[in-house]
Order: C-alpha cells, then structure tokens, then sequence
C-alpha cells in the first residue's frame, strides 16, 4: 500500500510539471510572434519616397507613403497619424506628424522641414527616413507595419527615403570699393587736366 501512494504521488508531480511548463512556455511563444496589436490584420507599407535629396537646414522635405493591407488592399488611416524616425551617423530624432491624404486610394504625405536640431541629432551626412513600427491605424483598429520600413525594405524599387542633409555654407562675403575713392580719382584726374593745362599755356607764351 506504502508503495502505491508513493507511486501515485510521483505521478501526480510529474502531471503537474508538464502543466506548469506548458503554462509558462506558452507566454514566451506569444511574445516572440511577430505583429502589432490590431484587430484582424496587420498593415504594410510599400513605398516610403522623399524628396529632394539634397537639403541644408531651411528646405523641407516631402516624403510620399503608400498603405496597404497584406492583400494590396490600399488602407484608409484613421487617424491621419504617422511616426517617422531619421537615423544618421550620429544618432536619431523620431517625430509623430499628420499626414495628408493625395486623393489616391493609400497614398499619403509626410512633410518635414530641416532643423538645425534635427542636423545635430543625426549629423551632416546620409540619413535615412524610416515608418516606425505599429504606426499606422485604420478606423477598425488594425495597425502596422510590423517593424520599421524605409525605402530599402520595400517592394518598390523606384523609392528612396535616403538624404544628405547638412548646415548650409556660409555666401563669401563680396567686398564693396571703398566709397571716398571715387571722388578722389575725380579730383586727382582734374588736378591733372588743370596741370597740363597750365603747362600748355605756358609754352605758348614762351614761344
């Protein structure tokens, strides 16, 4: 009978085991599956253009996105609320903008102006214009994309989200004649004339 119960108990601990590691692992396997937290689906992003790309601090950048659900469905963003991280050499600067809608089905536009705080942030140079993760929502709740998207990752050859941007050259400053000179050469040109003048009267009267 002692043999029994010592049976069962070992039983049961080893049920009970399995259970506890079946609980716990099942948590972790959720975590790691990619995705937003969205209501049905996630959104994509396919194109990520901007424009120009070349700018100093002044000009504005106009960055055109394209929103799709996973079928090619174009999305209509609800909010028209984007986030967008710049990454350079030095570092990154994220901004949470209103975007607008072009008139076409999925389309969207992000403007931006160069800052000298966004130059520091991200140093002179390349930087590269990136849609942040989960940032796009449509009016039932579905978001994306799933991680960040920048031209380089989308199925869109022709785009590009890469910049050069930088502190504009100071102009060469263009030095201006100094004013009294003018006059100067004038009274100096008369004096001259006068000189010769009355060099050549003389003459005359000599002869």
């Amino acid at each position: 009978m002692k043999k029994v119960t010592i049976l069962m108990f070992l039983l049961l601990l080893i049920v009970g085991s399995s259970y506890m590691l079946l609980v716990f692992a099942r948590p972790s396997i959720q975590q790691a599956a990619p995705g937003c937290p969205t209501y049905q689906v996630n959104l994509a992003v396919d194109l990520v253009d901007s424009s120009p790309i070349n700018a100093v601090v002044g000009d504005t950048i106009v960055t055109k996105i394209h929103v799709v659900y996973e079928d090619g469905t174009p999305v209509t963003l609800s909010p028209e609320v984007m986030s967008f991280v710049w990454t350079g050499d030095n570092g990154q600067m994220q901004f949470d903008r209103f975007v607008v809608y072009t008139g076409t089905p999925g389309f969207y536009t992000y403007t931006q102006m160069i800052t000298s705080d966004l130059v520091q942030a991200t140093g002179q140079g390349k930087v590269t214009i990136w849609v942040v993760a989960c940032s796009c929502s449509d009016v039932r709740g579905n978001r994306g994309p799933v991680s960040k998207v920048a031209s380089d990752l989308t199925l869109t050859p022709a785009d590009n989200s890469n910049l050069s941007i930088g502190i504009p050259t100071p102009p060469t400053p263009i030095t201006q004649p100094v004013t009294y000179l003018v006059p100067l050469a004038i009274f100096l040109l008369l004096a001259i004339a006068l000189f010769l003048f009355l060099l050549r009267g003389r003459g005359k009267k000599q002869k």
